[in-house]
């Protein structure tokens, strides 16, 4: 019973879109994409750090790009989106066949912290992003 229970519980999370992290900070700035996880490790949201001024590029996979993916800051005055082509192809599922990535850039504004709403064909996911003030002169 209980591996049944856990197949299910695998099936669940399974079920939303994965994002990734495509670029970097400029040196003495700061951008990083995590998972938050919670019990038995099941991915609950992303948490996102990103400096002021700084854009960073991310995509959303689910065994292949995401489909008719949609992104919505709650504040765009801190942290703004922005649709993105990366010019990059994805394999979509065990073919061969490939499509543009599902991408988009996250633009630190101002610093605080708002939420990112991530939707798309294959679920939702939301990211909790703090934007940290420039390094003092």
């Amino acid at each position: 019973m209980t591996k049944l229970v856990m197949l299910a519980m695998l099936a669940l999370a399974a079920c939303d879109p994965h994002l990734y992290q495509q670029s970097v900070a400029p040196p003495g700035r700061s951008a990083r994409l995590d998972e938050v996880t919670g019990f038995w490790g099941r991915l609950k949201h992303y948490r996102l750090e990103v400096s002021h001024g700084v854009a960073l590029a991310l995509t959303c996979s689910q065994a292949g790009p995401c489909e008719k993916m949609k992104v919505v800051s709650e504040n765009p005055a801190i942290a703004e989106v922005r649709p993105a082509s990366l010019q990059a192809l994805e394999a979509i599922g065990l073919g061969r066949d490939q499509q543009p990535s599902a991408a988009f850039v996250v633009i630190g504004k101002a610093p605080g912290s708002t939420r990112l709403h991530v939707s798309a064909k294959e679920g939702s996911r939301d990211v909790v992003v703090t934007v940290i003030p420039p390094p003092a002169s």
